[in-house]
């Protein structure tokens, strides 16, 4: 029974979309969800963020760019920057084509490991999708896809000069990391990255992404209210908490 009404709700969130309605409920969640609210603030926090550190020709990638929100800010506070964005959902794609002309735009997923991978396409709620399904059974409209899967360190020479990265990946965050160690350490760039439940799905723990990010790359981490630098014990406690899943990390 729970397994059919989620599945319905997922149905009616899909409808309430194409209807044009997608920004009412998003602002209905911010009211009513603390992880929506939290979300909002921490986008706020984001857009002052950029304003501060990107400089006219500053460099980025952004990966999972889905309907540009952070690429748009990006190319406004750098618009001489040679920026790169990611994303393998086709609609996605073919819409980031028409909106960002500048940008090189790849119908890509990044990982640890180049290949072809299934995908879960979340048709219900997009934002949701990934290289893992990160939903329950039955609570959302899902197709499985198959999609491209880059690695960054064999499409970027390490010499190749990154200010910023964006990485928001339904969990799968660690792999992009990964797959681009040798970019990110030579360039230290700022590194903007989401990192909560969902990082489960791939076997990933807070030990295994603070020890990449803090002691590979040497990038100290904070939260989007600027908090820190964290020690790995309040990363895992604020991971294990939820409280916060939003980050950035910088020399």
């Amino acid at each position: 029974m729970q397994e059919q009404m989620n599945k319905q709700l997922g149905q009616l969130r899909q409808t309430a979309v194409e209807l044009g309605l997608g920004p009412a409920l998003k602002l209905v969640r911010r009211t009513v969800l603390p992880s929506a609210r939290r979300n909002a603030i921490d986008d706020q926090h984001l857009a002052l963020l950029l304003s501060f550190v990107l400089q006219e020709d500053s460099n980025c990638i952004d990966v999972g760019a889905h309907r540009g929100d952070v690429l748009k800010s990006i190319v406004l506070h750098a618009p001489r920057g040679e920026h790169i964005a990611y994303e393998p959902l086709p609609h996605l794609f073919e819409y980031l084509c028409l909106e960002f002309p500048t940008v090189t735009l790849k119908q890509a997923a990044l990982a640890e490991k180049a290949g072809v991978s299934p995908f879960a396409y979340v048709r219900s709620r997009p934002a949701y999708s990934g290289l893992r399904q990160r939903t329950a059974a039955g609570a959302e409209d899902v197709e499985q896809i198959e999609v491209v899967v880059e690695v960054l360190d064999e499409t970027l020479p390490p010499e190749h000069r990154l200010d910023l990265i964006k990485i928001d990946v339904e969990g799968a965050e660690y792999g992009v990391l990964k797959g681009g160690q040798k970019l990110l350490a030579t360039n230290r760039p700022y590194v903007i990255f989401e990192f909560g439940a969902a990082a489960r799905k791939y076997g990933t723990s807070a030990e295994d992404m603070y020890r990449l990010i803090d002691g590979d790359l040497g990038l100290r981490i904070f939260d989007m209210d600027g908090t820190g630098p964290y020690t790995l014990g309040t990363f895992r406690r604020t991971f294990d908490s939820g409280n916060r899943f939003n980050f950035v990390a910088h020399a």
